[in-house]
Order: structure tokens, then sequence, then C-alpha cells
């Protein structure tokens, strides 16, 4: 009977090893998958908008041409990690037509002398970058990322770099802001011309933009 006592004994002593042993396990594993997460950082796709302002010199000191269009539109996958924080896929694209310069004769000849292509058609501008690098200092929300990636105008590609200065404003999202230099002629475009007036090759080239998660990204909580 001592035998049979000391062998359930033993019997029970094992499972609740065992047992102990599966717990220790499964909370290893738990710790494994937390610290691999955390090593990997975040990733979140999102909804790009805002507006582009242009400003031009012309050959007099005393006038220049400036324009707006508030109807930028694209996306971003924007990637955290324990080294820093990194752009990737980046497209904004914006209508030729929804520039204004405050003059309704002057936006016809805009569109008509600058974004209007050899065939007719006025397609939109578009940037595209495949990935940028930011600094930032240590726990700060601010970010410099130099962008560099293709502007097209006129269906004509060409490089176009940009150091946008991102600021995070909530917990998914951001705003950025940064300038750039373009040149007509990189795009095949002469310089407008107007009672004397002539502008000048290089146009400064200004972007505002907020980036949000995007909808499908919120709705399904995670990337799309």
């Amino acid at each position: 009977m001592f035998i049979k006592m000391r062998g359930a004994i033993a019997a029970k002593f094992s499972s609740a090893y065992a047992a102990n042993l599966i717990s220790i396990s499964a909370i290893v594993a738990m710790l494994a998958f937390t610290v691999g997460t955390n090593a990997s950082g975040s990733e979140e796709t999102l909804e790009v908008t805002g507006a582009a302002d242009f400003e031009a010199p012309t050959s007099i000191p005393s006038i220049g041409v400036k324009g707006k269009s508030t109807a930028i539109q694209g996306h971003v996958i924007f990637h955290r990690d324990p080294n820093g924080v990194t752009l990737e896929r980046l497209v904004a694209q914006v209508p030729a037509r929804t520039f204004a310069t405050g003059m309704a004769v002057r936006d016809e000849h805009l569109r008509r002398l600058v974004f209007t292509a050899a065939n007719g058609d006025a397609p939109d501008l578009r940037f595209e970058a495949d990935k940028a690098d930011c600094a930032s200092r240590q726990g700060s929300q601010e970010f410099t990322c130099a962008v560099a990636g293709n502007l097209t105008i006129r269906g004509i590609a060409r490089p176009f770099q940009i150091n946008l200065k991102v600021k995070q404003v909530g917990s998914v999202s951001f705003k950025a802001a940064g300038e750039g230099v373009v040149k007509l002629s990189d795009y095949e475009i002469p310089q407008p011309s107007q009672l004397g007036v002539k502008v000048a090759d290089e146009v400064k080239l200004r972007l505002d933009l907020g980036a949000k998660q995007s909808a499908q990204t919120s709705a399904y909580g995670g990337k799309p």
C-alpha cells in the first residue's frame, strides 16, 4: 500500500510539474512575442492631403507670380523602429486644373502654357518617392526627412528633392511642410511671358501636408 501511495504522489507531482512547465513556457512565449513586436517597430499606412504653393519671380523684380492648390491627395507608409523613422512609398498628386493665382486670365495662361502638354493633355502633377530616412532628437515628436523622388509635370518625370519637417500631432496623424525648386526647362516648358514680363525658369514649390491613418487601415486594425 505504501508503494501505491508513493506512486500516486509521484504521479500527482509529475502532473503539477508539467502544468507549471506549460504555464512558464506560455509566459516565455508571450514575452518573446512582445519583445519581437517592439523590436520590429510599428508601421502605418497614412492618407496624405494638403496644399501646394508656387512662387515664381519675373524679369521685373517687383513683380512675381504666385499660385496655390489645396487638392493634394496621396498616401505614405510611416515606419517607426528603435533606429528611427522611415517614410516609404510616398505618393502625392494634384490636378493641374486646381491651381489658381487669383486672376482668371492668368489662371488660363498657367494651365495652357505651363501644365498643358503638346498633345493637349494636362495630366496631374505627381510626386513619388520610394524611401526616406528621417532624423529626430531622442524622444522628440518632430522629424526632418530628406525626401528624394520623381516629380512628374506634363507627363515628364524628373528628379526632385524636398526636405520635409514632420511633426506628430496625434497617435497616428502628422503635419509636414517643406520647399523645393522646380526648373521649367527640365519639363520642356518655355518661360511664360506677357506684356514684356517674363517668368523665371526656377520656381519655388512649397508643400503643406497632413497625414492620418487611412480609413481602410483603421477599419481592419492593420495594414491594408
